[in-house]
């Protein structure tokens, strides 16, 4: 019989199936399905496959929940991923992102602060002002010089 995991992938299955040992912390069938659903598609079946296979069995499971917890993650938080979420004591939103994608519902991107939007804006909008020097407003922005 299939696991779950090859069945929602439609490959065969054997009794020497790599995806199995990765489920085995998961306790229902339709939190195995929707783990491995999003994991795939975030990382790409083959590759899923690839990297499971690199490691040992005896760390397949502990691979597969890293690389579920950072393609949640990823999801919420494009920039950092999880490990940003850690480091900002913000391991909640990624652990909640978890439990949301193995109770099969969708992951949103969380948005940046107020102030973050705000002070992007000012800057973009400073940029394309009038030029002091010249009295006229550019017509493409300009690039700010960093290193000046």
């Amino acid at each position: 019989m299939s696991c779950n995991g090859c069945r929602v992938l439609r490959r065969g299955c054997s009794d020497e199936c790599i995806l199995r040992p990765c489920l085995d912390w998961i306790e229902s069938p339709q939190a195995q399905a929707q783990a491995t659903l999003f994991v795939s598609k975030f990382f790409g079946r083959s590759d899923l496959m690839s990297l499971v296979a690199a490691v040992p069995h005896s760390q397949r499971s502990v691979l597969f929940q890293s690389l579920l917890f950072e393609a949640c993650g990823r999801k919420v938080n494009p920039v950092n991923g999880a490990v940003g979420l850690l480091i900002t004591g913000n391991w909640h939103i990624c652990r909640a992102a978890v439990e949301t994608v193995l109770a099969g519902g969708v992951i949103t991107p969380i948005s940046p602060p107020d102030g973050v939007v705000k002070c992007m804006e000012t800057e973009a909008s400073e940029i394309s002002e009038v030029s002091p020097e010249s009295g006229e407003s550019d017509k493409e922005p300009k690039l700010l010089n960093l290193f000046a």
